[in-house]
């Protein structure tokens, strides 16, 4: 009976909220109590914040022959976007230089492979050279094994600028 007591007595003190009480103490700083206090006046204290994490969904565990099941159908790319030189932007460079970056989901499969579209035309890597001054149009592509296109970025304009001599 005694346990009972103090178990209900100390599930209801969360739900008890004392007043609070805000005064000057004899040292002439802003002190807070529970209790009231000659001259102190009442505090309403806004009620208590709370946070509810969100649900996190957890991860499906793949057999092995999920996954072989999975890399025999060839998994479809969700996404492929060129990171770098944004859109619009302008690459400074007087050799005329441009490092091609992108970003493609899930990663690239085994016998696939990205090639990179300067102004229509594929070129060898994705550190261009000797690129003209102006604007340039600039996509990528990943291409299976039979030299079907399986996705392609949407394209992306940029201008280069070259300094000249006065």
């Amino acid at each position: 009976m005694k346990r009972s007591i103090i178990l209900i007595t100390i599930f209801l003190a969360g739900f008890v909220q004392a007043d609070v009480y805000k005064y000057i103490n004899k040292q002439g700083k802003t002190a807070y109590s529970d209790t009231p206090v000659k001259g102190a006046e009442k505090v309403i204290v806004p009620p208590i914040m709370t946070y509810e994490a969100p649900n996190i969904p957890t991860k499906k565990i793949v057999t092995s022959e999920e996954r072989k099941e999975l890399t025999e159908a060839n998994i479809p790319y969700d996404h492929i976007s060129i990171i770098s030189p944004i859109e619009q932007g302008t690459v400074r460079s007087n050799q005329g230089i441009v490092n091609v970056t992108y970003d493609l989901q899930p990663a690239l499969q085994e016998e696939d492979t990205v090639e990179l579209l300067l102004d229509g035309v594929v070129q060898e890597g994705f550190n261009l050279e000797g690129v003209e001054r102006g604007a340039h149009v600039v996509q990528v592509q990943v291409i299976d094994k039979n030299g079907e296109v399986k996705i392609t970025s949407p394209s992306v304009t940029f201008y280069l600028q070259r300094s000249t001599a006065s």
